[in-house]
């Protein structure tokens, strides 16, 4: 079973769709704002990483640079090549130790200072210490971990960082280099020490703690981060406020008018009361200029609706006189052939259910030549006025000058019996009427026809003219038999 569709639950159902369809524009925006904030602060914190990253690690090359330099101005690299072949302490080295304990408690940053040596490949305990800047704190605290000339250790390195070590210690570069140790990951700065005589007896090497490296970038990222964080919320308050007040509200309120104007338009039929109340809108913006022009547009729609209206009427009365006889008023010939083709069309679609009567006026020449074509006129009109009089429910045509046809239809149709014998009486009544002017005795010879299933209009139409021309047939008869008796 289906059920009809109430058109009103329809446009509710349409209604609540678009509501539900309709996002609103402060979320949008807000939703937009979090998600460039955030990306703004990936973009700017990935970009600030490797930016301080770069800078952090080129401004503690140059200050590594720099201890390495000011600690070689105080090596006699001869005596240190000595120490370094003899594991043996000498006076320099002694006083070059105080120097190196000294310098390491003035820099904070400085994770080891130490001069090392790898021996060659294959060799047991590679790595030995030549000389490593002791802080005081280590040696008041931990002496246990004070390196002295010679000590070597297994592990302190791995294989490839001690391969690396050796091929610093034969070259003739500084080199900079990523430290895994047994005392953490360091950024190590190496520099080959060379004595007069070109032996290569150990590098001296400078350790920055990685962690504290990133420590300071990931400090600096943290607070950059809370800049654009803190940053993007006050942007974000500020266009929210900013687009409530000149965008959202204004647009509120525009739409609030348009649906009263939409609610109080639908029935609406006077053009004049077709105009849309814009609101105060006071932002200078796109919302104000769609405001004036959903105005303008009602205005238009006024004026466009107020034409069509003055057409229509004036169509109506071009078609009324295109259609209309103009001396009985009833319909014309157009009229008649234009209902012919909408008959024809019931007659196919097979919902045809129509009868014809057709009248021919006696008598109109015979007028016209004894009495004037004005008088003739009144004959016309009367004759008229008896069959609209009869078949009110009927449209009556005047399809010559002396015939009309009725088209039979509605009530007209189930009494037309009563109707002709009434109208024939009609014209007996006037015809006879010895009293009355001669253009007032109305006479016409009638006939009907119905029609039935398989006929065509022209068949309707043909029975009916030759049951009108028996009629006039029979009249004339009668008229002769009273003539000559």
């Amino acid at each position: 079973m289906i059920l009809p569709i109430d058109e009103s639950d329809r446009g509710e159902s349409r209604e609540a769709v678009l509501q539900m369809s309709i996002r609103p524009l402060r979320r949008s925006i807000t939703i937009v704002c979090v998600i460039f904030i955030i990306l703004l602060s990936v973009v700017l914190s990935v970009t600030t990483y490797r930016i301080y990253t770069g800078t952090m690690y080129e401004r503690y090359q140059k200050q590594m640079a720099s201890i390495l330099d000011y600690v070689e101005s105080h090596i006699d690299k001869d005596d240190m090549a000595v120490c370094a072949r003899t594991y043996e302490e000498s006076e320099k080295y002694r006083v070059f130790q105080r120097f190196f304990d000294d310098l390491i408690d003035h820099y904070s940053d400085v994770h080891y200072l130490y001069i090392q040596q790898t021996l060659e490949p294959g060799t047991p305990l590679r790595t030995r210490e030549i000389c490593a800047a002791n802080s005081t704190w280590e040696k008041e605290n931990d002496p246990d971990q004070v390196m002295h000339l010679g000590d070597a250790g297994e592990g302190w390195f791995d294989p490839a960082i001690e391969d690396r070590f050796y091929e610093i210690q034969m070259g003739t570069e500084d080199v900079y280099l990523v430290n895994p140790s047994a005392w953490g990951i360091d950024y190590t700065l190496g520099r080959p020490l060379v004595s007069s005589a070109g032996e290569h007896f150990g590098v001296l090497c400078v350790d920055v703690a990685i962690d504290d490296l990133n420590a300071v970038v990931y400090r600096n990222i943290y607070i950059n981060i809370a800049v654009i964080v803190v940053s993007g919320l006050v942007f974000i308050i500020a266009l929210l406020l900013w687009m409530r007040s000149n965008v959202i509200r204004p647009i509120r309120a525009l739409q609030e008018s348009v649906e009263a104007y939409a609610d109080k338009s639908a029935d609406r039929h006077d053009p004049n009361e077709l105009i849309f109340r814009a609101p105060d809108i006071r932002s200078k913006n796109e919302v104000r200029a769609l405001s004036d022009s959903v105005t303008k547009l009602s205005e238009n729609m006024r004026d466009y609706l107020k034409g069509m209206v003055k057409a229509e009427i004036e169509n109506e009365g071009l078609q009324t006189q295109a259609f209309q006889d103009a001396l009985t008023k009833v319909k014309n010939k157009a009229a008649y052939d234009k209902k012919v083709e909408a008959l024809k069309w019931d007659i196919v679609n097979s919902i045809a259910k129509f009868g014809l009567v057709m009248v021919d006026m006696n008598h109109l020449k015979f007028i016209n030549d004894r009495y004037g074509h004005e008088h003739g006129n009144d004959y016309i009109v009367g004759s008229c006025k008896l069959i609209c009089g009869v078949f009110v429910h009927s449209p009556v045509y005047r399809i010559g000058g002396d015939e009309f046809v009725v088209v039979l239809q509605e009530s007209d149709y189930g009494e037309r019996d009563r109707l002709l014998d009434r109208l024939k009486e009609r014209f007996l009544s006037h015809m006879t009427n010895e009293e009355a002017d001669p253009w007032h005795r109305y006479s016409a010879a009638i006939g009907m026809s119905v029609h039935k299933p398989g006929d065509s209009y022209e068949d309707v139409f043909s029975r009916a003219d030759q049951a009108m021309y028996y009629d006039k047939t029979s009249m004339k008869s009668e008229e002769s038999k009273a003539q000559h008796p």
